[in-house]
């Protein structure tokens, strides 16, 4: 996609040019221009796709503009910058047929978020066209095609796979063998045991499309589904940009809550595996598909289960496969990060109507494992922790209930903090250090470390540089760095997650600070280190 933003302050667009990563946003070229004819100068030699102008120029204004380059581009997506937030300003937009208009000076995330609902729209503006040029045998609609296309996808035939990834990017879809995609199968009791069906597939298909964008699983991720042959609809999403898409526990329940809200007469089920290539997918399929009918699912897998004979909405059971995930936390000593993980576990647990105990039993026996492996490793006697007000007994029926097992987590990691610091930190600095490690899932401010240690923001700032020789805002973004590190490298939940648990809202702006210090993005220093782990096995001969 080509952006050309146009604006007669230069101050401006530098403003724009060094806020915006536009890289992560999927846009290929960025071209800047002071004035109207250098504007037409440039579009008259690059095509460009979007154009963000400003109305109130010298000489031409935006408005002139705008329509000298709708004539050269009938296509091209306008967005009026302005510093009035009159309606005036809105009818005229809506008479240009503008896509939308951005009162100056606006935050870079507002700028962000219009652009990639510009982007979104020419995504599927360029997909309908690209669906139209493939021939007149795809006239049975796109829904009917994609499905067809999709089961080709699990064939353990390579040049069916081959030829269903060439025929989607041919209509749009960017993959590639090794660019990944989440798998989930949906098992909706109408459809699969009805006979005729008392919901169609094209219904059950339309459900889907829009709980996915009530979910914000939108642009740059895309769907793709099909029917296998047990009559249960196979959801593949993956990202049209990164080859990692993002996607994180909470859009996949507020999705499945959202598809249970439209279909409230039907029972569902739904599972999800893990992110895997696109010539990996049969084998994931399989390994989905086997976990099916099972009592406990499978490692890995995510069961979401709604029945309307028992529950008002979706329920969630509990995650198997995150252990050596948490054991990394707690070694790296994200204590915070490891504390709002298991709250939130503890929290979806608590809410279920089925299976509560069964969660809570598995979820102790997790933290206990993890917890007791962490003593053993540092020649602790694990029985000598334990006191009157809270006893060893206490702690092994803790699963009895989420407060008590909640009481359970906070004891025991209390003891892992005081085996870890040993003393008191020797001085201000050191006790700054610990407050950031301790609570580096949040968005860190100077004042909050400067209050932590009883001083002004503006001493202790001199102070910790004159210690340290570094800044305080400096060391504050390397330790989130380093712990984004370590969760990419030892972790499997996605990029965004990991953003999140850093206290970051915006995924650009993380992607952006991890660039500057490691060179890479994080989706590409995961990709880096799993390379490393997979040189590295040794294979017994």
């Amino acid at each position: 996609m080509n952006v050309m933003f146009v604006d007669d302050q230069a101050s401006v667009l530098e403003g724009i040019a060094a806020g915006i990563s536009f890289q992560d946003l999927g846009i290929d070229v960025v071209r800047y221009a002071t004035g109207a004819e250098r504007a037409m100068e440039i579009m008259s030699s690059v095509p460009i796709d979007i154009l963000l102008c400003d109305i109130e120029m010298p000489g031409e204004d935006g408005l002139q503009l705008i329509s000298r380059a709708q004539k050269l581009y009938p296509e091209l997506i306008t967005i009026l910058l302005t510093s009035h937030a009159d309606f005036e300003y809105a009818q005229i937009s809506v008479r240009l047929g503008c896509f939308d208009y951005i009162v100056q000076p606006a935050p870079y995330d507002v700028i962000e978020g219009v652009l990639r609902r510009a982007l979104q729209h020419c995504y599927e503006r360029r997909k309908r066209n690209q669906l139209y040029e493939v021939g007149k045998w795809m006239q049975t609609g796109e829904m009917e095609l994609l499905d067809r296309v999709a089961m080709n996808l699990f064939s353990s035939d390579t040049s069916d796979v081959q030829s269903s990834m060439e025929l989607l990017n041919l209509i749009g879809y960017s993959v590639s063998p090794k660019k990944k995609a989440w798998l989930m199968i949906l098992s909706v009791g109408q459809f699969r045991k009805a006979d005729p069906p008392i919901v169609t597939e094209k219904e059950i298909h339309k459900a889907m499309i829009n709980a996915l964008k009530q979910a914000d699983i939108s642009y740059p991720l895309v769907p793709l589904s099909t029917v296998d042959r047990h009559r249960e609809f196979v959801l593949l999403v993956f990202s049209t940009l990164q080859d990692d898409p993002d996607l994180d526990i909470d859009k996949l329940r507020k999705f499945f809550d959202c598809l249970c809200q439209s279909m409230k007469q039907d029972s569902i089920r739904c599972y999800v595996g893990q992110a895997v290539s696109f010539d990996s997918l049969q084998g994931e399929y399989r390994r989905v598909r086997d976990s099916i009918g099972e009592k406990n699912a499978a490692n890995g897998i995510l069961r979401l289960d709604y029945d309307p004979d028992c529950s008002p909405r979706g329920t969630l059971d509990y995650i198997t496969g995150s252990g050596s995930h948490w054991r990394s936390l707690l070694a790296a000593g994200q204590y915070r990060i490891l504390t709002n993980e298991f709250d939130d576990c503890l929290e979806r647990i608590a809410h279920a109507n089925s299976h509560g105990s069964r969660g809570l039993c598995d979820l102790h026996q997790r933290i206990t494992h993890m917890f007791f492996t962490y003593f053993y490793d540092n020649n602790l006697d694990v029985h000598s922790l334990f006191q009157d007000q809270f006893s060893y007994y206490d702690y092994m029926n803790s699963y009895s209930s989420p407060d008590a097992l909640r009481e359970a987590m906070r004891f025991m990691m209390q003891k892992v903090q005081e085996l870890s610091t040993g003393q008191a930190p020797r001085n201000d600095v050191e006790k700054a250090k610990s407050y950031i490690l301790d609570n580096i899932a949040d968005a860190i401010t100077v004042k909050d470390v400067a209050d932590h240690v009883g001083l002004s923001a503006e001493y202790f700032t001199k102070l910790f540089k004159k210690e340290t020789g570094q800044s305080i805002k400096e060391y504050i973004t390397l330790m989130k760095v380093e712990a984004a590190k370590n969760m990419l490298a030892h972790s499997n939940i996605s990029v965004g997650m990991v953003a999140l648990e850093l206290g970051y809202s915006n995924f650009s702006h993380f992607s952006q600070v991890f660039r500057k210090y490691e060179n890479v993005t994080p989706s590409e220093y995961r990709s880096r280190i799993a390379e490393e782990k997979r040189k590295n096995v040794i294979i017994p001969e």
